[in-house]
């Protein structure tokens, strides 16, 4: 990356941090009051299913997202340009729920009015807006620093030769010679000057199998999170956390998409938002790793590490109480499988991602 694009990365992973710390700090300051007098409620929801999270401690998928944040952030500000390819995926995930705030405060006055009254509900919106023009300025940076970590020279181009001098024997409009000697058919030699040599030669980059095996698993973890979706969508009695009917009780597959773009419409928290965006985002990432674009290797890591951590929190009552409740069922057999299946292959995704050497 270029000297003179290293402040625009780090003051975006600043702004990513500052984020992060300021919404943990607000949702542990809300809900530190209801942690001590109920006992329902418990911030080991965040590694056990069984347990119930506050209101106003959001979701799994939040807190999750947050501490990628902050990792992402940190990771910005040392200037690493894998964080590059991470602070566009933490800004679509902004960008989205933003988005989604605002749908439902301009589609329902009830909702306007709800959100504006309730304890924190006017944080809520702040944290929300304040999301979308970070996500805003997230992608900006990102566009800025493309060209630098895309593969700018790193020097200026040599200026060209001046042109021979007429001499005893060679007429003055004839061509100069060439500058350089044209390469021997055996292969060169490694030195290319002080101004390097364009990557691999010029011709066609290299396949590597990190981002590859990467993106093919990631591409597997959105399939079967789309099985699974089509499979829920296409019962008779649909259930979700999030809708706004109870358990078979008026939903459909259009009641789960408007919960997932109206805040309005069903439970406030945004679950199915989430539970839509676990499945596209490791389908766009995975394709384009597979296309070879670099920047996305640090979403790669980012998002392949947050499917692990969801499946293997689902999982946390069977290590407990065993896994017969699962293996009774075919349904609960293939979900079992499947969980297993995402964690291995977001391990993989991860793994293959962290060993492939930066350019």
């Amino acid at each position: 990356m270029a000297p003179h694009h290293a402040p625009t990365l780090q003051l975006a992973g600043a702004g990513v941090l500052l984020y992060a710390l300021a919404a943990v700090s607000w949702i542990v300051y809300e809900t530190q009051d209801i942690a001590d007098t109920d006992e329902r409620v418990s911030f080991k929801a965040l590694y056990d299913p069984r347990q119930l999270l506050p209101l106003q401690a959001q979701t799994q998928y939040d807190w999750a997202f947050l501490a990628a944040a902050a990792v992402v952030g940190a990771l910005a500000l040392g200037r690493l340009r894998a964080a590059r390819g991470a602070l566009a995926l933490l800004a679509a995930v902004l960008l989205g729920l933003g988005v989604r705030e605002l749908i439902g405060l301009m589609a329902s006055d009830r909702y306007r009015d709800m959100i504006t009254e309730i304890g924190y509900g006017k944080a809520l919106l702040t944290f929300r807006i304040a999301g979308l023009v970070l996500a805003c300025l997230l992608w900006a940076a990102v566009a800025r620093t493309r060209q630098a970590a895309g593969g700018a020279p790193a020097h200026p181009a040599a200026p060209p030769r001046p042109p021979y001098p007429a001499a005893a024997g060679h007429p003055a409009d004839a061509p100069p010679p060439p500058a350089y000697a044209p390469y021997p058919t055996y292969p060169p030699y490694p030195s290319h000057g002080p101004y390097g040599a364009p990557p691999h030669g010029g011709g066609p980059r290299p396949v590597r199998p990190g981002p590859v095996v990467a993106g093919l698993a990631l591409l597997l973890c959105g399939v079967n999170g789309l099985g699974w979706l089509i499979y829920t969508l296409t019962r008779d009695e649909i259930y979700f956390i999030g809708l706004s009917g109870g358990y078979g009780q008026d939903n459909d597959a259009g009641e789960f998409f408007r919960t997932a773009f109206d805040a309005s419409h069903g439970h406030p928290l945004p679950y199915t938002f989430y539970y839509l965006a676990v499945i596209v985002l490791p389908l766009a990432v995975g394709a384009l790793l597979l296309g070879g674009h670099r920047a996305a290797r640090g979403a790669g890591v980012v998002l392949a590490l947050v499917l692990v951590y969801l499946d293997l929190r689902g999982l946390v009552p069977g290590f407990d109480d065993g896994f017969d409740p699962y293996v009774n069922t075919t349904v609960g057999t293939w979900a079992l499988w499947t969980s297993a299946a995402t964690i291995l292959l977001g391990a993989v995704a991860a793994l293959a991602l962290l060993s492939t050497r930066t350019e």
